[in-house]
């Protein structure tokens, strides 16, 4: 069985934890990412990824019930804020436009791919 508690709710975005018995750490993410909750997002992101690393657990992201993501919003899905990629997160249920979309950035979450 898995406790849920919500992390965040800005009433365009809400942002559940579920934490099942053996410490594991999934996120829950619906509605929409934009420029008005996607520092926080990051900021959630980033704080869940850290505080299950040191067991060893990889943080999941739900992202089934995403209903809208603006750039902003898709660097955090890209790029977690001082989360190295080797450690990020493993995404579930990624909606077709935000997979085309990520597409579109790169592999290293740049416009056109650029790296650097």
């Amino acid at each position: 069985m898995s406790a849920r508690r919500v992390l965040f709710n800005d009433g365009r975005l809400r942002v559940v934890a579920l934490a099942s018995m053996d410490d594991s750490a999934t996120l829950l993410i619906s509605g929409e990412i934009d420029r008005s909750n996607s520092d926080r997002l990051g900021a959630i992101l980033a704080e869940v990824q850290v505080t299950t690393r040191p067991a060893g657990d990889a943080m999941v992201v739900d992202l089934a019930e995403v209903s809208f993501v603006d750039l902003s919003g898709l660097r955090v899905l890209a790029l977690i804020p001082g989360v190295p990629r080797e450690q990020a997160p493993r995404v579930l249920n990624m909606p077709p436009f935000v997979q085309r979309l990520l597409g579109l950035l790169g592999p290293d979450g740049d416009e056109g791919g650029r790296t650097g």
